[in-house]
């Protein structure tokens, strides 16, 4: 699974999702992760991907949702 972080709209569904600060992989199982944001407010959304990190050809993701984060 993948963690799109502050991104406005999905990536190419037909490439790899990139590996970057805004796309988090998560591809040993993990259940938890440490992220370390700016205060403010914060977009996170999931997305599934295959071993080679392309999205499914029906995007599985979550809801986007919005959180804030304090000082």
């Amino acid at each position: 699974h993948h963690l799109l972080i502050d991104v406005e709209k999905l990536p190419d569904l037909d490439k790899p999702i990139p590996a970057d600060d805004h796309h988090v992989h998560f591809g040993k199982g993990q259940t938890e992760a440490l992220i370390e944001l700016s205060p403010g407010a914060h977009t996170l959304q999931l997305l599934l991907g295959d071993f080679s990190h392309i999205p499914h050809d029906t995007a599985i993701t979550s809801e986007k949702i919005t959180i804030k984060v304090v000082e």
